[in-house]
């Protein structure tokens, strides 16, 4: 076997490595998860009210959210399978504001697909659960 057949092996073994670490750090509940979606939906006070969302944990931006208008954050499995909260999110609007974490594994673990509604009381959601 010449030098190229070696590193060739070597590519592949490599490869075989990331795919196992890849599954063992998606897998939640002894099956393998995809995308978790996020989804918030701006319904302050029967569609009167901007809302500001801004969730540092997954990025710098915060989002005017126009009545009935929404956002999406789209995420692979390390996000819903870290150890701290990433989807913690403040919502402001006319002088009020509110923390809410948006995905936490131990309450919403059938969720991938996380559809929250914003009122003055705090978020709700609605769950979509995907068939495997």
């Amino acid at each position: 076997m010449g030098m190229f057949g070696k590193s060739a092996s070597s590519l592949t073994l490599t490869l075989k490595l990331w795919v196992v670490v890849v599954l063992v750090s998606c897998a939640k509940n002894g099956r393998v998860v995809g995308q978790l979606i996020i989804e918030v939906t701006n319904t302050l006070d029967n569609g009167s009210l901007d809302l500001t969302v801004s969730c540092p944990n997954i990025g710098p931006a915060s989002y005017l959210l126009r009545p009935g208008a929404f956002h999406q954050w789209i995420n692979g499995c390390a996000a819903a399978e870290s150890g701290g909260p990433p989807f913690l999110c403040s919502f402001k609007w006319n002088g009020a504001s509110r923390m809410f974490n948006m995905y936490d594994p131990s309450r919403d673990s059938d969720c991938e697909e996380c559809h929250w509604y914003v009122k003055e009381t705090g978020p709700y959601m609605k769950t979509t659960v995907m068939d495997h």
